[in-house]
């Protein structure tokens, strides 16, 4: 049964094109299932720290501070791409709740970093979306608009669920779909 479902499977990826992940051989093995945890938060690095925590707490609604410091030296070079020298503010912001899912605000100061490259309007290769709930998008819709964010979708209808796509500060794609995150699922 192994080796038809493997010969299946390879089947159907050769006859999708060269573009297409390769099958694996009948003899392969998977390694160990690595033990890891839920994402726990994105970080985000950002031209202005005090801005972004705004638009996040005050927009978005994820008002508790969960860290914030700043860090510098030869390990943060490292880790980071950046010069010894460089200091990094940071900020940590969460909804209620468990600690996950969380928004990691970063500034880099005395380094010039580069703006990553993308096309405004349409999502692009590489690109993170944000992806929230919120139970009724309208509300949203209204900050976003009296605050001047640009909005690439209003509502859309999507299936069985509406969503808004729009840009954060430094140009994050933001999805928010309307469903009661709250409610059992």
């Amino acid at each position: 049964m192994r080796a038809l479902i493997t010969a299946s499977l390879a089947a159907a990826l050769l006859a999708a094109g060269p573009a297409t992940a390769q099958a694996p051989s009948a003899t392969a093995t998977m390694p160990a299932k690595l033990d890891i945890s839920r994402l726990v938060r994105t970080a985000l690095f950002v031209t202005d720290l005090d801005a972004a925590t705004g638009f996040y707490r005050d927009t978005l609604g994820l008002d508790q501070l969960f860290y914030e410091g700043d860090f510098t030296g030869p390990e943060a070079g490292r880790v980071l791409g950046i010069p010894a020298t460089a200091k990094v503010r940071f900020r940590i912001l969460k909804a209620e709740g468990q600690p996950y899912g969380m928004i990691g605000l970063f500034q880099v100061e005395g380094a010039k970093l580069q703006r990553v490259k993308k096309k405004r309007g349409s999502v692009n290769i590489g690109e993170g979306v944000l992806v929230f709930y919120v139970p009724k998008l309208e509300p949203l819709v209204e900050r976003l608009q009296a605050g001047k964010w640009t909005i690439v979708s209003l509502p859309v209808k999507i299936g069985r669920s509406r969503e808004l796509m729009f840009y954060g500060p430094d140009d994050v794609l933001i999805n928010v779909m309307e469903r009661d995150h709250r409610a059992s699922p």
